[in-house]
């Protein structure tokens, strides 16, 4: 699912999300997957408004649980999230070039 964020007509952030079935865990999973508002319409609560958009929008589709991965340094993105009530895990992130 897309979400996107206007003022005065002209786009100026989005998020995406996602729900899936996995044979490893019980119940739909779901995952934002990108969020994005541009500088200039930054800290007017635009990022927490297409979070619990999203959010709501996957509850509907009877997600329970919502997983974002960021970057470690993503200070800005973490205290975001964090203020909408996620928290830091302990699971680590392996990747491999091919």
């Amino acid at each position: 699912m897309i979400a996107v964020a206007e003022i005065g007509g002209k786009v100026v952030g989005f998020g995406c999300a996602q729900s899936f079935r996995s044979f490893c865990y019980n119940g739909l999973q779901g995952e934002i997957t990108e969020l994005y508002v541009a500088e200039a319409a930054r800290r007017k609560g635009i990022a927490t408004s297409l979070i619990f958009y999203l959010e709501e929008n996957l509850k509907k589709r009877g997600v329970k649980s919502v997983k974002v991965l960021t970057g470690r340094r993503n200070n800005a993105a973490i205290k975001t999230y964090e203020q909408c009530n996620y928290h830091q895990d302990d699971e680590l992130l392996l990747k491999k070039k091919l």
